[in-house]
């Protein structure tokens, strides 16, 4: 006679409580480089809608001469509603009681976390990629608002957009353009270091001064990871020498690497298909900067929620009644949105 075995069925909601415990414990650790909050602005909140200021003038002190005029924040403004997104696992729970193969989720709740803290990344990625029209120059006014016509990237952004004589900017260069005396070739060089230190050096507020503002580094897809390395962790480079008449390379001299160390930054999310279904550019790098005092003006603005959302579906829900399926879900709540353009350029290089 055959013998029987009798197998005790596993626990469901131990099961669904390890995929919980799982995703906590990565979302913790936050394995994950997120360069969204770290450059730009990120606002961990659970409020559905938020507005944030844009003031149009910046601080700075004048001669006390009469009435003490005051500077308003909310003179534009910049609105934000967040987005659900959302992720889960889910199997039936005959599979998950009985298979004697069952080896548990496997690596699918880290993922989901690891994903979670991602998304901040993937939004401004999507940002980056679709270069969208600024609130900070739209004009509302009593019959309504004039649209923006400016972009984040943009050839010429004015420091003061209610006195056109105080100058502008460009934040949007590619190869062959020259940029503060530098000619920018099609590669990661000393000629876009010196040209970027020059650029936010002259980045001035609506009143007309120097924000303050220091390059701090390169974001780069990863695609130019390598490209940037070589440029920036050699202690010496090669500089051509070119005869009396600068027309032809004579020969070359080992120099010491002044700008060793450069702050690379580099952002997988750049490249691929985005939320919005466009397609991040590989050979495109970004600029951007910091300031030593004060907060620098914030490139985009990330709204995340505080914690994910997990849904659970065990064998009380109607999931499980209607399809036999057990699982876990979590629900995001984030948004990301372009804000102001002075501490960051976009730099297009030939592929």
């Amino acid at each position: 006679m055959a013998s029987s075995y009798h197998t005790m069925p596993r626990d469901v909601q131990l099961a669904l409580t390890e995929v919980s415990q799982d995703f906590d414990a990565a979302f913790a650790l936050g394995d994950v480089e997120q360069w969204a909050g770290a450059i730009g602005f990120q606002r961990n909140s659970d409020a559905i809608a938020v507005k944030f200021p844009l003031p149009l003038s910046a601080a700075g002190y004048v001669l006390r001469n009469g009435d003490d005029k005051m500077r308003r924040l909310y003179e534009r403004s910049l609105s934000m509603t967040v987005e659900e997104w959302v992720d889960g696992v889910e199997e039936k729970a005959a599979v998950v009681e009985r298979a004697a193969d069952w080896i548990g989720w496997n690596n699918e709740p880290a993922n989901m976390a690891a994903e979670a803290l991602r998304l901040p990344n993937i939004l401004v990625a999507d940002v980056l990629a679709q270069n969208p029209l600024l609130d900070f120059y739209r004009v509302e006014h009593s019959g309504g608002s004039t649209a923006s016509t400016l972009h984040l990237f943009d050839s010429a952004h004015p420091y003061n957009v209610l006195d056109a004589a105080i100058g502008d900017f460009d934040n949007d260069w590619q190869a062959a353009q020259t940029v503060q005396g530098e000619l920018l070739s099609a590669q990661i060089d000393n000629a876009l270091v010196r040209a970027c230190r020059k650029h936010f050096r002259t980045i001035c507020g609506p009143n007309g001064r120097p924000l303050g503002l220091r390059f701090a580094g390169f974001l780069v897809a990863a695609g130019r990871e390598e490209e940037a390395a070589d440029a920036f962790e050699r202690d010496t480079l090669i500089e051509l020498v070119r005869n009396a008449a600068g027309a032809e390379n004579v020969s070359g001299v080992a120099m010491g690497q002044r700008f060793k160390g450069t702050k690379i930054v580099v952002a997988d999310e750049l490249t691929g298909i985005l939320p919005s279904g466009t397609t991040g550019d590989g050979d495109v790098l970004y600029a951007f900067a910091t300031k030593a005092s004060g907060t620098t003006p914030a490139p985009w603005i990330v709204q995340r929620g505080s914690t994910p959302e997990e849904i659970r579906y065990d064998k009380d829900s109607d999931r499980y009644k209607d399809t036999g399926m057990i699982g876990v879900k979590y629900v995001l709540q984030a948004a990301a949105r372009a804000a102001l353009p002075h501490a960051i350029v976009r730099i297009k290089l030939a592929p």
